[in-house]
């Protein structure tokens, strides 16, 4: 079974994130039919913005690179927000193994090791959305223990 660790992204890292991020969130979003295609990167940004007013700094937001234990080599990323109170809350914002390393176990071992950081860090709770047409991270999520707790349908008429 391989195993990650999550080292802090800088804000070069961040900064590159950000941007693939607003471009993927809105193409799903085009994809499951929330937005139209010429106003969905507009859309996907100004969410983005909304989120992370001071980027990097955001307060309770954390951004982590997932490198493989034995090689170094960064396998994915994963942003987690954390809610401030007393029972500290977590909502995983973004969660990607990149294109070559799927299929090796480099999710699941992410996740896991997201987990223990949680712990650490006293949150009682992850939670986090997975598009219904992503079988592969709901399966994933499903053999780590994840519930759904709401689901959001929709119909063209």
């Amino acid at each position: 079974m391989v195993e990650v660790r999550l080292v802090p992204m800088n804000r070069a890292e961040f900064e590159a994130l950000r941007a693939a991020g607003v471009k993927r969130y809105a193409e799903e979003n085009v994809k499951v039919g929330y937005w139209r295609p010429g106003e969905a990167l507009k859309r996907s940004e100004a969410t983005h913005a909304n989120l992370l007013p001071d980027g990097l700094r955001t307060e309770g937001h954390h951004f982590y690179k997932a490198v493989d234990a034995e090689t170094e080599a960064q396998v994915g990323h994963v942003w987690l927000k954390v809610e401030p109170g007393e029972e500290r809350k977590g909502f995983i914002y973004d969660v990607l193994i990149e294109e070559g390393q799927r299929g090796k176990g480099y999710g699941k071992a992410m996740m896991i090791a997201l987990e223990a950081r949680a712990r650490r860090m006293k949150v009682g709770s992850l939670a986090l959305h997975v598009f219904a047409y992503n079988d592969v991270a709901r399966r994933l999520y499903d053999s780590l223990g994840y519930e759904i707790k709401s689901l959001n349908m929709m119909k063209r008429v």
